[in-house]
């Protein structure tokens, strides 16, 4: 049973995602009971056309540590992290994606990296990479575009679960409500000199459903990456 306060609160976008939802809450549920880690775990049905939130609402009925919002209509990525987080109560808070492709076990190691050496902000790192063929277009296009115009100590920004302290997450107080999210908090943790660090993880298959990124998702990298480079901020 989790603590009435946990410490560690992990909030997941989901979008038509139904198949994926139960695997995930209760794995991650699984492997936080294991280490001892106090979770609350907010499952956010970011508009849905499928019945994702009729399963979130399932599993948050059968485990105590899950709670399920929903959201409509869809915000876009950053739009349905910024909704969960808001709902979280730990000191300890973050998001990771609803696909499946992240073990559950690479979000506990990444939070007991965190706490144990006393980072800001810690996110896995992907390796090894399992992705679709649009997805790794995309991927190696901004890989290599990215860190010529933010030098931000990772060449994989986009890398998730990410975790904060609750301070930091308040310092950075992230806005984008789009796929620039990630590489937003990244920036902002580096210009307030935050402590940053990565656990590798290896990024599978998916087995349900469909991925989100498609090549307008360049375009919309393209434009943010732009407006931060030239104004600071988002367009």
């Amino acid at each position: 049973m989790p603590a009435a306060a946990p410490e560690l609160s992990i909030a997941i976008p989901l979008y038509n995602e139904a198949g994926n939802v139960e695997r995930i809450a209760r794995g991650l549920v699984h492997e936080a009971r294991l280490a001892g880690v106090a979770l609350e775990l907010v499952l956010v049905d970011n508009g849905s056309a499928d019945d994702t939130g009729a399963r979130a609402d399932a599993v948050a009925a059968a485990l105590p540590e899950v709670r399920a919002v929903r959201v409509a209509p869809n915000r876009g990525y950053g739009g349905g992290i910024l909704a969960g987080i808001s709902e979280c109560r730990a000191p300890v808070l973050g998001y990771m994606w609803g696909d499946g492709q992240v073990r559950p076990e690479v979000a506990l190691a990444v939070y007991r990296r965190l706490v144990d050496e006393g980072l800001d902000l810690c996110k896995a790192r992907r390796v090894d990479r399992h992705d679709g063929l649009v997805r790794l277009g995309v991927t190696r296009v901004y890989n290599r575009v990215f860190p010529l115009l933010f030098p931000v100590g990772t060449d994989d920004a986009n890398g998730c679960p990410k975790l904060f302290t609750r301070q930091a997450w308040e310092r950075i107080a992230p806005r984008s409500a789009d796929w620039f999210l990630d590489p937003e908090v990244l920036i902002l943790a580096r210009r307030h000199g935050m402590r940053v660090g990565e656990v590798d993880a290896v990024f599978h298959p998916r087995e349900h459903g469909r991925s989100k990124v498609r090549l307008s998702t360049v375009a919309e990298f393209g434009r943010n990456l732009v407006s931060w480079r030239l104004k600071g901020g988002p367009p």
